[in-house]
């Protein structure tokens, strides 16, 4: 796909792959709107952008605050006949298990439980534009389990396997949204960035390449021809890989999908 003038959203462009990701589309001529949670470091993005190109937007949400998200959503569906391109990149790794103002756990709801509102709320400008996609961004060490018991560490809570459950959520999301979505023109599909080098990676690892690898990584997903037409991928390393088992189990993708739906039913 030639990226030129198309309508790319990111969520969490403000640092990391995020903002390296809008950086390279802008490059080659995509209409950026970036998410961020500040709104000093979304002015400070969209400025270093436009010395690249002028065609940048910005829409500011604390993806803790659903209210937020819904009203990002809002002002993005004023402002845009499109999107062409939606990376559900923003996430965030939690040490300590915080409860959010909505009542979640915070990492199911920053790194899951937001994007499936904001995709919701956006999916009327998505999938009937001709090519289009929607990109959920994951990570290789999704989780092998869903304990739909402890799916916001009701029983307990450790930040890694909460960040790893939240990666699978979003490829169950993905799956899900593809099947639902399988007779418009939207494909949707999930892909490992890379091990980088973020501070989300620092938070709880160590090392990775820089950031420009993961960057590259996302625009493949977004310009290549493979998942043109095929909903339903998980990609690594720049092409097709397996994805946990789990992950393709359709009654869990459903059980997940309704319950995502009753949670959100207030911001709907």
């Amino acid at each position: 796909m030639d990226l030129k003038n198309k309508v790319i959203l990111i969520t969490g462009a403000t640092d990391g792959i995020g903002k390296g990701t809008a950086k390279k589309a802008a490059e080659k001529g995509a209409q950026i709107i970036i998410h961020g949670r500040d709104e000093e470091r979304i002015v400070n993005t969209l400025k270093e952008i436009r010395q690249i190109n002028e065609s940048v937007f910005g829409i500011q949400a604390d993806f803790s605050d659903l209210k937020q998200v819904a009203d990002a959503a809002k002002e993005i569906n004023e402002n845009f006949e499109k999107i062409d391109i939606l990376f559900n990149n923003a996430a965030e790794f939690i040490p300590e298990k915080q409860i959010t103002k909505d009542g979640f756990e915070r990492t199911f709801q920053v790194n899951y439980l937001a994007h499936v509102l904001l995709t919701e709320k956006l999916i009327s400008k998505i999938k009937d534009t001709e090519g289009s996609r929607i990109l959920n961004v994951t990570s290789m060490i999704h989780s092998s389990d869903a304990d739909f018991e402890n799916l916001q560490g009701e029983k307990n809570y450790e930040g890694s396997s909460a960040y790893s459950l939240s990666k699978l959520l979003n490829i169950l999301h993905a799956y899900k949204l593809g099947r639902i979505y399988e007779n418009n023109k939207v494909c949707i599909n999930c892909l490992h960035p890379g091990v980088i080098e973020t501070k989300l990676l620092n938070a709880a690892w160590s090392g990775g390449m820089p950031v420009s690898e993961g960057a590259e990584t996302m625009l493949y997903a977004a310009e290549t021809e493979a998942t043109n037409e095929i909903s339903g991928w998980y990609l690594e390393n720049r092409r097709p890989m397996q994805s946990n088992p789990i992950s393709y189990d359709l009654e869990i993708q459903d059980k997940l999908y309704d319950l995502s739906i009753e949670m959100l039913k207030p911001f709907l």
